[in-house]
């Protein structure tokens, strides 16, 4: 199971606030909080020391400073894009418009916060009208692409990102999300292609080398998704995800102690993420350390309670353990959550085989027998 970034995404790890924050702070106190640009350079500095939300309060401050101000407000759009704040944004994003209708970046920025507020036609609609007055932009069709990919419609994607790529052939944004959308309609060799034009392009972006590394990964080419893992990683050391499918291609290379290591760390990085807690268990299970495993597993559990692929493995586990009483109670409540899994059924048969109960155990490799042969 590996992940991509990837249709538009830029995700950033927040760090520190740096020097220049803390200088540009100071200078909006005091005869500085009246000046707005104290408080547009304080937005920029936030921007560039990735602190999202204090860098859209700074820009709103400066909107309420300017509030006939075009670009102003198309900033200030931005930056609440950016910190998540999408109503604010497609607020500032129609105060835009209604100072400066026919400015082409102004409709494409609040078609991307409509997409993402789910409002589908709408944003189609402001791409558009951004492409009737900038034909040429190739930022517009490679916008225009990603909301209809973010909406699963990845033929029309695939024209889109073409048509920025025409325009602009060395656009890496596009080259690179075109390998995602073609990977998903199954062109493993195109998709490749376009991503390694997108790694050559931007080889500093550890973004398109952890796409490229779950690309291969996925198609079992497990050499080469690690060493674009590696890569991803020494660009951006706290990437999740590159961190997370690391362990993943090492899980599945048999490497169980590089595995425990990336995958624990993933969890660091990413403590709300049940996949990574997963695995991690996953890898203690294999190694054959069956305790922690249970423990990684149940952490699982607790952030994702009806997922029915951790129950089935909790109960492989817990029959390891000869833990016979809570076997059986993980994979019935697994095939409670999914009564298609045949071998969910078969280890159920197993454990109540240890327990003596041979009635229940037949009934349950019978069950078992019947899915798994509608699989063959």
């Amino acid at each position: 199971m590996f992940g991509k970034l990837g249709l538009g995404s830029n995700r950033r790890t927040k760090v520190a606030p740096s020097r220049e924050v803390a200088d540009a702070e100071r200078r909006v106190r005091g005869r500085g909080a009246t000046d707005p640009k104290s408080w547009q350079q304080l937005a920029q500095v936030c921007t560039d020391a990735r602190d999202l939300q204090r860098a859209f309060e700074a820009w709103r401050k400066v909107a309420d400073f300017r509030p006939d101000d075009a670009e102003i407000a198309l900033e200030c759009g931005v930056a609440a894009r950016k910190a998540g704040a999408i109503p604010e944004a497609i607020d500032y994003f129609s105060r835009c418009l209604a100072l400066a209708p026919d400015l082409p970046e102004a409709h494409t920025q609040y078609a991307k916060a409509l997409d993402l507020a789910g409002l589908y036609e709408d944003a189609v609609s402001h791409h558009h009208r951004s492409l009737e007055l900038d034909p040429d932009s190739a930022a517009g069709h490679y916008h225009l692409g990603v909301t209809y990919a973010r909406n699963g419609l990845d033929d029309l994607a695939t024209e889109s990102y073409g048509a920025a790529l025409e325009i602009n052939p060395d656009f890496a944004r596009a080259r690179g999300n075109l390998g995602v959308v073609l990977d998903r309609q199954g062109e493993f060799d195109g998709a490749v292609s376009e991503l390694r034009k997108a790694v050559r392009l931007e080889p500093d972006r550890a973004e398109w080398h952890s796409n490229l590394g779950a690309l291969y990964g996925e198609h079992k080419h497990y050499d080469e998704a690690i060493e674009e893992f590696e890569t991803a990683l020494s660009l951006d050391p706290d990437n999740t995800e590159a961190r997370f499918n690391l362990g993943i291609a090492y899980l599945d290379r048999g490497r169980l102690e590089d595995a425990i290591e990336e995958l624990r760390r993933a969890t660091n990085l990413a403590p709300d993420s049940s996949q990574a807690f997963y695995y991690l268990g996953e890898a203690y299970r294999k190694k054959g350390l069956y305790d922690r495993a249970v423990r990684e597993i149940r952490s699982a559990l607790e952030l994702s309670p009806d997922d029915a692929r951790c129950y089935y493995s909790l109960g492989c586990v817990y029959n390891k353990m000869d833990s016979v009483v809570e076997a059986i109670t993980a994979f019935e409540r697994a095939i409670a959550l999914d009564p298609t899994n045949g071998r969910a059924y078969y280890h159920l048969g197993m454990a109540y085989d240890k327990r003596g109960a041979s009635e229940e155990a037949m009934g349950a490799y019978r069950r078992s027998e019947e899915l798994l042969a509608r699989l063959s």
